[in-house]
């Protein structure tokens, strides 16, 4: 206590002031700051927990919904025969849109499949000529097939100069798994 006996009365207030706010300091950027920046992760944890439980719950609920539509599409994806076969029901359908649109397919070339993953992916680049409403029906009927077909790549063109048809090029898909 000789430290203190030397200090003048508003010395040593000052000084336990000092202390007590070094104190206080070193507790709350030692101690709470680390704890409320815990409680808070945590708390935010729990609310992505509780939000995925919910969507979890949402799925069970909408178990039976989709299982049947996974039964749906499941036979639209399954390989029914060997590739070749398979190409063949693509270019087929393919032909079949084609004629209930309207267009006119000028060249047809089917590619290799290419196995990814766990399915195999279909193309067919093809070459065709029709109106605006010809072509985009065609388009529409091509992405809304039941062999679950998807149109990739598209461009499209004026056939000639003072003539209202388009040319267009497309790259459609078909998804099997084997």
């Amino acid at each position: 206590m000789t430290l203190f006996s030397n200090l003048k009365k508003r010395e040593r207030n000052l000084f336990c002031v000092t202390a007590v706010l070094i104190i206080f300091w070193i507790v709350q950027g030692f101690v709470v700051k680390p704890i409320f920046t815990k409680w808070k992760q945590l708390d935010e944890k729990i609310s992505a927990d509780a939000l995925k439980l919910e969507r979890n719950l949402e799925m069970i609920k909408r178990k039976d919904a989709i299982k049947s539509d996974y039964e749906k599409y499941a036979s639209a994806v399954k390989m029914a025969g060997s590739e070749e076969e398979e190409m063949a029901k693509f270019l087929t359908e393919i032909e079949a849109l084609a004629t209930s649109s309207s267009i006119r397919v000028i060249d047809i070339k089917p590619r290799p499949a290419k196995k990814v993953r766990f399915y195999k992916n279909y193309l067919v680049e093809l070459e065709a000529e029709g109106d605006i409403n010809q072509v985009s029906k065609f388009i529409y009927d091509i992405q809304n097939s039941p062999q679950l077909l998807r149109v990739d790549k598209l461009s499209l063109g004026i056939k000639g100069a003072g003539t209202n048809l388009l040319k267009c090029r497309i790259l459609v898909s078909k998804i099997l798994i084997p």
